[in-house]
């Protein structure tokens, strides 16, 4: 496989390359709180994997059902098996996603599904870092470099390209001084740098503000996450809004860290791929 880089990627790789430099100094451990009031001792309790800079152990399995916009009904159902684990003394996170899909589309209203495929889906996985925490201000920033493997068993699942996604986000705990929130604005650019013969570069811009309440006792949850979509290759745009509600299962279940949440979604713009979607999840953190 030859990869080569294109020009209009370098510039994002190098500011990438700076970023992840200047994070090697002494940064997150979202243990070491004294303050039980602070924002990182709040981190240090919490189990419910909402927060994007807590660096816990983590595995979710979820089950995502999407209306796709097509002109007949179509449909796709991905199972998405979800990692993340601390290294190098908690101050980077290994994030890893496996996932199997089923695609059924009928893209010209005949009441026939042209595609019907299932196998596995792209794998993908990303390393994250925290070269910014200020809990005084409670503000966070993080840098993170996400890598998207073609693995796709049909071509229909997958891009069909191996691409990088370099991303950026801020997280602002309790703002406006609401106790259980944060707002974490968030830009990723996602760009291929190896295609398979006949499949498109993939060339986006990935815009996610996530606004997230968590009940005090850190049982419950909601979250609003809308997302833009600018397809640069495609020349396409689209926004994406996903709402989510969450519980702790531990005084149910008698365990510690385990939870249980629902994600529906909508779709916004001409050229949405999808009208909605619902996901069902379960998670574990330790």
């Amino acid at each position: 496989m030859k990869i080569e880089l294109r020009k209009s990627h370098w510039m994002m790789l190098c500011s990438m390359a700076l970023a992840l430099i200047l994070s090697c100094g002494p940064l997150l451990p979202s243990a070491q709180a004294e303050d039980s009031g602070s924002p990182k001792a709040a981190m240090k309790r919490d189990k419910t994997g909402t927060n994007p800079i807590n660096f816990t152990h983590d595995l979710r399995l979820y089950n995502e059902y999407q209306f796709l916009n097509t002109p007949g009904e179509s449909s796709q159902n991905i199972t998405t098996m979800e990692f993340k684990t601390p290294f190098s003394s908690g101050k980077w996170q290994l994030r890893i996603r496996g996932r199997a899909q089923f695609l059924n589309k009928d893209v010209n209203d005949d009441g026939i599904d042209e595609v019907t495929d299932g196998g596995a889906g792209d794998f993908d996985f990303r390393i994250l870092t925290v070269p910014i925490l200020n809990m005084k201000n409670k503000f966070a920033l993080a840098v993170g470099l996400e890598t998207f493997l073609p693995t796709a068993t049909e071509d229909s699942l997958g891009s069909g390209a191996l691409s990088f996604g370099p991303q950026v986000f801020a997280v602002f705990f309790a703002p406006f001084g609401i106790k259980g929130t944060l707002i974490a604005p968030a830009y990723q650019h996602k760009f291929s740098v190896d295609e398979d013969d006949g499949r498109r570069e993939v060339h986006q811009g990935l815009i996610d503000i996530f606004l997230l309440w968590a009940s005090s006792d850190k049982q419950y949850w909601v979250l609003i996450d809308p997302q833009i979509v600018l397809d640069y290759e495609k020349e396409e745009e689209f926004a994406l809004i996903d709402f989510e509600a969450g519980m702790m299962l531990d005084k149910y279940l008698g365990t510690k860290g385990h939870s249980f949440y629902v994600r529906p979604a909508v779709g916004i713009g001409n050229d949405r791929p999808v009208d909605g979607s619902i996901e069902v999840g379960y998670k574990m953190i330790w």
